[in-house]
């Protein structure tokens, strides 16, 4: 494990609630880290300030930067990669914190597994740390996030163990440097939600692997889903958490799936909003109702987005795209 170099990218947002134990977790790595890199999108409170005070330097950029964009701004401030199989990228949310050996046992699972380019902890509640809330994800035929859980599923190791999955959270993902450079990084329309499955189904079709492993273990608060803090991204259409990601949820499915499943693809999304929005609407929550049918509307409109976005995962397969 001593041949490999992993940068950690921290990414804040208004994160000063969390961060100091964030901080702490990485500092405290049994694998030492070799550099960390924070970036900073413009954050209100006193994130910047509290990670400058631990001697990490900080990148700044515009408040409605999209969390993809933030890590790719780290990496080209990275010296030019040396030994392609042996640089790492590790993903940090400013709401995460990990257990002290987290890093050594993921590089651990690498080290035997040269196919795998992404690997990720077990993450549990950040509240309640019994609460497991992913050991690998994937997507649903409605664009869910599936994990395979139960609704708050308790954690006695039942789950436990190496497992090859499509993809990882963004929270402590680890990631090998060529191969996020080759396919590009995360995908500059998916400013926030989505961009770890996206990520995960491209470099599944590249040829590669993800796996989960639980013996590195994270705390998740999980700010942004659950509306602890203002999603600021550009495509956040007026700080609405619930439309952005059911539009990513459509967009995701739309670029990645396998042209012949298309028209029943667009089927299912039209359907499923509809019902959704029926639902929400029973609920007297007529602001949840549009945000369905908009998210996938919002799709059909701009046909050149979508377009352009199979045409690159096109150019980067190499197997056939199966998932969904």
């Amino acid at each position: 494990m001593s041949s490999h170099r992993v940068t950690a990218i921290l990414v804040l947002h208004d994160g000063a609630t969390w961060l100091p134990e964030v901080v702490v977790s990485l500092t405290s790595q049994t694998r030492q880290i070799d550099q960390i890199i924070a970036v900073d999108t413009g954050s209100l409170d006193s994130s910047a300030q509290l990670v400058k005070g631990a001697r990490i330097p900080v990148l700044t950029m515009d408040r409605d930067t999209g969390f993809g964009e933030a890590i790719s701004h780290a990496v080209a401030t990275l010296p030019v990669i040396v030994a392609p199989e042996n640089e790492w990228l590790w993903i940090i949310h400013d709401d995460i914190s990990l257990q002290p050996d987290a890093l050594e046992n993921l590089l651990a699972e690498v080290e035997t597994r040269p196919s795998v380019a992404m690997a990720g902890p077990k993450i549990l509640g950040w509240h309640n740390r019994t609460h497991l809330l992913e050991i690998g994800i994937s997507i649903a035929a409605n664009g869910n996030r599936w994990t395979g859980l139960e609704p708050a599923e308790y954690d006695q190791g039942q789950r436990d163990g190496v497992h090859e999955v499509l993809a990882v959270s963004t929270a402590g993902a680890l990631i090998r440097r060529d191969v996020f450079e080759k396919l590009g990084g995360f995908d500059p329309n998916l400013d926030l939600f989505r961009d770890d499955v996206d990520f995960g189904w491209r470099l599944y079709s590249a040829g590669f692997a993800a796996i989960a492993v639980s013996s590195a273990v994270a705390f998740h608060a999980e700010a942004s889903a659950n509306e602890r803090r203002s999603v600021d991204v550009a495509e956040a259409f007026l700080h609405r958490p619930l439309l952005l990601d059911r539009r990513n949820a459509a967009y995701v499915l739309l670029v990645n799936s396998s042209w012949w499943r298309l028209p029943l693809l667009t089927v299912q999304l039209l359907a499923g909003a509809i019902f959704r929005s029926i639902a929400f609407l029973f609920a007297k929550l007529p602001g949840y109702a549009g945000d369905e049918i908009l998210a996938v509307g919002t799709q059909f409109l701009h046909p050149a987005e979508l377009v352009r976005a199979r045409k690159v995962r096109k150019t980067q397969r190499l197997v056939p795209s199966g998932i969904a």
